[in-house]
């Protein structure tokens, strides 16, 4: 692949009223209608897309991001006359999980129209859709008049990106357009939920969890390859992110959950003997809380405080700042010329789900409880 591509970079303020956006989505919204990629940003992280329904196009996609082939994408629409050229059949319960979460961070995981390219499902009968919360993306979408389907904008394997300072790194001169549209809101990928039985499966938790679900149509199930300390790795992959390591730095990332004392007495001796004896540089990424005691400790070990890097994750009584700010503090751990990073981990209730199955692949299932 040709990695000195020609890439336009278009920035999109806030205040742009809605005929300037949509001029300045003109020419990325006609490369997409013609073949080319466009990274845009969503509610969720940036995406980079490209014409769903174009084998070549969608080819580009993997190209850039050097991604496996048998890693499905999710298609991004912007209406439901979209999703009928996608999908072969929508369940009844499905419409009221459209109209409680669409637009929004989950994913509808359909038996495919036969049209539909192998290339965007994995090899799988089925694809994956959703409806962004996210006005940039959606007027892209339309003023392109395809359905997009748009994994992450990152390199395949790097945390997935939220702001387009990350995306530009990864992906200048890969792509066709990057488009500037400041900070994804959610920080982690979509819910994706499998609709193509009578109850849903959640393939990948996100923002919209399995206790939100149930309340809106009465049963949600988690698939078995996504429990437990380690994914399951082996087998097709039904979802995007289920079946490669994602989100990594190049530090090995150990993960750790506990009481909040077990966990800061832990980090404190364990950095002082990864410093000591391993010469290592340490990154610590935990809640605002614990880093003040941890600072308060290291204060009488200034030696040892020198090689520890301190990511705090916002603070432990509300887990949304954790979710938002995950995937750039494992981007910075290797800014920082970190070797090793030591994570606090959540419980698995609401979107600690979602944390928790990043950080699984992040760290390649390398989670303790202390």
């Amino acid at each position: 692949m040709n990695t000195q591509k020609k890439t336009m970079v278009v920035a999109i303020e806030a205040a742009d009223e809605m005929a300037t956006l949509d001029a300045k989505l003109k020419i990325p919204a006609e490369i997409l209608a013609k073949g080319g990629t466009v990274a845009f940003p969503t509610e969720t992280v940036y995406g980079l897309g490209a014409n769903a329904l174009d084998d070549l196009a969608i080819q580009k996609i993997y190209d850039a991001k050097g991604r496996p082939s048998d890693n499905p994408l999710i298609v991004h629409i912007a209406s439901l006359e979209m999703l009928d050229t996608l999908a072969l059949e929508v369940k009844p319960y499905v419409y009221t999980l459209i109209k409680t979460f669409w637009p929004g961070p989950i994913t509808f995981v359909f038996k495919k129209r036969p049209e539909v390219s192998k290339k965007v499902s994995g090899g799988l009968d089925t694809v994956a859709v959703r409806m962004p919360n996210h006005l940039i993306a959606l007027r892209l979408i339309a003023l392109s008049g395809k359905p997009i389907a748009a994994p992450s904008a990152n390199i395949s394997g790097k945390p997935s990106p939220t702001t387009s300072k990350v995306v530009i790194e990864d992906l200048l001169g890969r792509v066709d357009c990057i488009l500037d549209g400041g900070d994804s809101e959610v920080g982690l990928e979509s819910t994706v939920l499998d609709v193509t039985g009578d109850v849903p499966i959640i393939l990948r938790p996100g923002k919209v969890t399995r206790e939100q679900i149930e309340a809106c149509v009465g049963a949600c199930e988690i698939d078995s390859a996504i429990k437990g300390s380690i994914i399951d790795t082996s087998g097709m992959a039904r979802s995007p992110g289920m079946k490669y390591k994602h989100y990594a730095p190049k530090a090995e990332v150990y993960v750790y959950v506990g009481s909040t004392s077990d966990v800061i007495r832990f980090f404190y001796k364990e950095s002082q003997s990864r410093v000591m004896t391993l010469h290592e540089r340490v990154a610590i990424m935990t809640f605002e809380e614990d880093a003040e005691v941890l600072v308060k400790l290291f204060a009488h070990l200034p030696e040892i405080y020198e090689q520890v890097e301190i990511i705090t994750m916002g603070s432990a009584k509300d887990w949304t700042s954790y979710g938002k700010k995950l995937f750039d503090s494992l981007r910075q751990v290797d800014v920082l010329g970190c070797d090793v990073v030591l994570v606090r981990g959540v419980e698995e209730i609401g979107l600690g789900g979602a944390i928790m199955n990043r950080l699984k692949k992040a760290s390649e299932g390398k989670v303790t409880r202390i």
